[in-house]
Parts: C-alpha cells; structure tokens; sequence
C-alpha cells in the first residue's frame, strides 16, 4: 500500500477504537487502476534490467549507527509563504508550481546538499518523491480504493553546487517546481515511467539522493483512538535512508511538520542552516 492507503487504515482503526462501528468498506479492486498493460510488462523488464530479484524475503536489516539522533522540525504558514514569496522574486521564471509540496522539499533538499559533502559542488545529486496518480488515469480512483497507486519520481542530472550555492534554493524550486508540472500537467503515467526509468539508468555512483515520504495532507494528526489527538507521528523508516518526512502540524491548521535523522554532528549543521536560512 501506500501512504494515503496507509494513512487511511490508521483513521479508520483510530475511529473504530473510539466510536465501536465503521462505515468504511476498502476498495480492494486492483482493476480501478487504469493503466496499460505494458506498463507493468515494462517496469519488470527495467527491474530485470538492475538483475533485481522478485522475492517476498523482507530486504536485510541495516544497522542503526549509535551516532543517529532524530529531530521533528516545523515550517509554520508564515514560513511556507515567505519560502514561496521568495521563490516568486529572485526567480526569473514566472510559470513556477509553488505549492507547499515543492517549497518545502526544496529547502529540506537545498539545507541537506549543503550539510553533506564537505564543499564538493560538483558531486552529483538528485531528489525523489511519490507522485499521486489516484485523480490522473482517467476514470478517478475510488476514495476507498486499499492499494498503491503511486509512481516514483524526482529529479535526475544535477550537481550538488547547483542546489547548495547562494541562489541554491531558488535553483531547487525551480527544479522540483518543473518535475511536479510534467506529473500535474499531463497525467501521463508512461512518460513519468520513461523520464523515471531513462533518470535511474543515468544515475552516476556516489549520487547523494534525498526523498521525500508522506504528505502534509494525509491528516495523520486526526486519528483520535479514544485518547486524543496523537502527541507525535513519526516515520520510523526514515532512520535507515536519507529521506525526509513531511506530516501536517499537530496544533495549527497549514504549514509543515518534517522529521530527519542524521548523525549528531550534521544534525547541528543542518539545524543551523535550516533555521539561519529561515531568518534571514
């Protein structure tokens, strides 16, 4: 399943604990998913490709290094609007998708670039998030359809001096901002496939590749079961990837709440450059 199936059960859980009863009957009808059928055919031959194994074997277990700590950050609304005010006057693009989404990502991307790789702006560096297809195969997906119905994404080709320089921001938005138009304006599963697939052919060794898991609309912060609301919802799996996780805020409408692990002593760096950035 995937997030929002994910983040469904959770509610209906919670609501069950609480209230006793549901109304809530999952869609577990694979066939709402109005996609090719080459497209399946051609993902397997890309994994085939990578000599990737189809098992159902849980993937090995990484070892947590001692030195991990693990932080939950908050963009407040003010902050996510003067993000995308700046976005909008230092960019010399006027088509630019400054939604909550891309602003975000790219200052947790641009802060992250910068705490890692001891000034190396040529390294190579993308970013890579879950585009919702749920409202873009045509016929609309049922609100209850229990699955995944999502596609990976992100942004391939880049040096981390492009992200992590002055203007890195900036850069970033102007990045993540066009590879969120190609999924928005087209609706196009099977070139999202290509562009994905041609980006993690392309992909150099050594590429530091920051994502993004969850969403600010998932409303995680509503699952009531019988005790209030939750004091903290945390993404566990973040402590073994460099990856980002993005909820609602627990106690006020709009903005972000991000968590992160990292080792302690980029942790410090990174808390600097997020919250400088921030001020200045």
């Amino acid at each position: 399943m995937d997030g929002k199936s994910m983040s469904m059960f959770v509610k209906s859980w919670a609501h069950l604990c609480k209230h006793g009863t549901i109304d809530l009957t999952p869609c577990l009808d694979r066939t709402v998913i109005n996609v090719p059928a080459s497209l399946d055919a051609r993902i397997l031959n890309f994994l085939e490709d990578k000599n990737c194994v189809r098992s159902l074997k849980l993937p090995p277990v990484v070892e947590i290094s001692p030195e991990m700590v693990r932080i939950t950050l908050e963009l407040t609304p003010d902050n996510v609007d003067k993000l995308k005010e700046r976005a909008k006057h230092e960019s010399t693009r006027s088509n630019l998708h400054l939604s909550t989404f891309v602003v975000t990502s790219a200052y947790l991307w641009s802060c992250l670039v910068k705490t890692r790789g001891g000034g190396d702006v040529d390294r190579p560096a993308r970013f890579m998030y879950a585009a919702d297809f749920r409202n873009r195969l045509g016929e609309p997906v049922p609100e209850s359809y229990f699955g995944n119905c999502v596609f990976p994404t992100g942004c391939f080709g880049h040096r981390a001096g492009v992200v992590s320089g002055g203007d890195g921001f900036v850069k970033a938005v102007e990045i993540i901002s066009g590879s969120v138009r190609v999924v928005v304006g087209s609706g196009n599963i099977e070139g999202v496939c290509e562009l994905y697939i041609d980006g993690t052919k392309s992909v150099e060794p050594g590429t530091q590749t920051v994502s993004i898991v969850g969403s600010n609309r998932f409303g995680l912060y509503e699952s009531d079961f019988g005790w209030g609301k939750p004091v903290r919802c945390e993404t566990v799996s973040i402590d073994r990837s460099e990856a980002f996780s993005m909820s609602e805020r627990r106690d006020e409408s709009g903005g972000v709440e991000i968590g992160l692990c990292l080792k302690k002593c980029e942790m410090d760096l990174f808390v600097s450059l997020f919250q400088n950035g921030l001020e200045n």
